[in-house]
């Protein structure tokens, strides 16, 4: 039976997580040990790999500030070293990601590995190279795919030194469902128009969620295919306002996006905008889109990225994050990447040290209050995401209203909810 953490537990874990109350003076009184190395690969030119890169960085900076791990006795500083894997750079081969990642491994002499790459054909190949080299890994950047569960859970022995941190596609289409579900009973909603980029990834998202929409008694009026970078979606809005969709679906990643949600606003297209898309996501989408981005729908994929009461650090996480980086936390990563030096830290301090057997059975047993909820894996190494932040983390669907990004489901991180265009009628 799963155990639930009582709020004395919730709120003393949370103490400890952020160092509050716990000063530096106090804990270099403990002899300091050597660093503890954690090789973090990103894609430096994505703003994924950013979001990773800055949520590390600001977690290496608190624990730090907190005296380090404590292992043997000792308290050992966090040295994070980073390399750029360039994965979601066009043209970068596969191999020239995973050679970035064998000179953290073999040069650098990583103790563990933190981060990415961002690219799930990447993410995927780079498992082989962890259970090559016995190196254990905390993929907390991108790497969604649904392939996780069959790769690594039908073959948990070999991969066992690889944990998924980050999200997962699977979980993200339930999400979609979910909300898309909530929206049709409350408004009365039933017709859908797809629009995606033309990746591998989004026309096997679009897939699934077609179907499981259609489960749900959605019907699909239409469906749109376009190229990535394209910088024209009038005809396929045209089809969609003919269409009589009253929601339009994007699973769409390019920040060209944003000219979509331009176009849409101009064009009054009666469906509501919502789901995985790339440029909605950040925090200056709404000065990108002169406004235009308003009631746009869109998952932010980890609870912390915008205000919320639904775990006692959100708040506090996002707080921090501003004032360290000069912005709020963007999106996929900020959080996750943020998390995983002290889901590490916490499996060093429970094994004692770094024998890996050791860890590896530290981290499957880890049950950790974070940012996003209480942090646990399951049997494929997966990290739990639910709808109860006592036993799983949580997601964030957001809607852009005057200007802000408003977390509007899962409901119990929710602090708004959903508005509609003026245009749409029911």
């Amino acid at each position: 039976m799963k155990s639930k953490l009582s709020p004395v537990v919730w709120v003393f874990s949370a103490i400890i997580f952020m160092s509050v109350g716990f000063t530096p003076s106090q804990a270099f009184c403990a002899e300091k040990g050597k660093p503890i190395v954690i090789g973090a690969p990103v894609p430096r030119a994505s703003a994924y790999g950013q979001n990773g890169e800055r949520g590390m960085i600001l977690a290496a900076e608190e624990i730090n500030a907190a005296g380090g791990i404590k292992m043997g006795g000792k308290m050992h500083p966090l040295q994070l070293e980073i390399i750029d894997t360039r994965d979601e750079e066009p043209g970068v081969p596969t191999s020239e990601v995973l050679l970035a990642i064998e000179k953290l491994i073999l040069q650098k002499k990583v103790d563990l590995v933190a981060g990415g790459p961002c690219m799930s054909e990447c993410g995927m190949a780079a498992i082989d190279l962890y259970a090559k080299y016995k190196a254990i890994d905390m993929v907390s950047i991108g790497c969604y795919t649904p392939g996780w569960d069959k790769k690594v859970g039908d073959n948990i022995e070999k991969y066992r030194y690889s944990f998924r941190e980050s999200g997962s596609v699977k979980w993200y289409i339930k999400e979609a469902i979910d909300l898309l579900h909530k929206i049709k009973a409350e408004h009365g909603f039933d017709k859908m128009f797809i629009s995606i980029d033309d990746s591998a990834m989004c026309r096997g998202a679009a897939k699934i969620v077609e179907e499981l929409a259609v489960k749900d008694g959605w019907k699909i009026v239409g469906q749109d295919k376009h190229p990535i970078g394209a910088t024209d979606y009038s005809a396929a809005l045209s089809d969609c306002k003919k269409s009589g969709a009253q929601v339009l679906f994007i699973w769409a990643y390019a920040p060209e996006t944003s000219i979509l949600m331009k176009q849409w606003a101009d064009m009054e297209v009666p469906a509501l905008p919502i789901g995985f898309i790339g440029a909605a996501e950040d925090p200056g989408f709404w000065k990108a889109t002169n406004g235009k981005g308003a009631y746009t729908v869109v998952t932010l994929s980890e609870t912390g990225n915008v205000p919320t009461k639904a775990t006692p650090l959100a708040n506090v996480f996002y707080e921090n994050f501003k004032k360290r980086w000069g912005v709020p936390p963007r999106s996929t990563g900020c959080v996750s990447a943020y998390e995983a030096l002290f889901v590490l830290k916490d499996a060093i301090e429970r094994a004692g040290s770094l024998d890996k057997d050791a860890l590896i059975a530290a981290i499957e047993k880890t049950n950790l209050p974070v940012v996003r909820g209480t942090l646990r894996f399951d049997k494929n190494h997966q990290v739990v995401y639910g709808y109860d932040p006592k036993e799983s983390v949580l997601g964030c669907w957001v809607q852009w209203q005057d200007g802000e990004r408003v977390q509007v489901f899962p409901e119990v991180a929710a602090t708004g909810k959903i508005k509609m265009p003026p245009w749409l009628k029911k």
